[in-house]
């Protein structure tokens, strides 16, 4: 597939898929965390669609982020179906949920950073 089309495709399955999250999501599992994509991957045949997920707590809390990725994999079926009635596509991709630590691992890297200096 065209590579200039699937990064649209991408981007278009990430801006759904945020505003599914933002606004319709009812899940307790979810609601204990502030959840955003980083990245979305899809395979050229658009069978599948790895979403990758930054989970932060909210204000005061603390998460456990192995419920929050399972409260992922539970509404994956009706993110799908948003991004089925949204984009005009021969298929729909598969979901699969991917937790991306790449923001808990700078934080911890700065904080070793900050810790040398001192």
């Amino acid at each position: 597939m065209n590579k200039k089309r699937l990064a649209a495709i991408e981007k278009e399955v990430s801006r759904v898929i945020s505003k599914a999250l933002f606004g319709e999501i009812k899940n307790p599992k979810l609601k204990k965390a502030m959840i955003s994509i980083t990245s979305v991957k899809i395979t050229d045949d658009l069978k599948f669609a790895d979403l990758f997920f930054s989970i932060m707590p909210v204000a005061g809390t603390t998460i456990n982020t192995k419920e929050v990725l399972e409260g992922l994999n539970e509404i994956k079926g009706f993110l799908r179906k948003r991004v089925s009635e949204e984009l005009a596509l021969r298929y729909t991709p598969d979901l699969r949920m991917k937790l991306d630590d790449t923001i808990e691992h700078a934080i911890k890297i700065s904080q070793l950073l900050d810790s040398l200096k001192g």
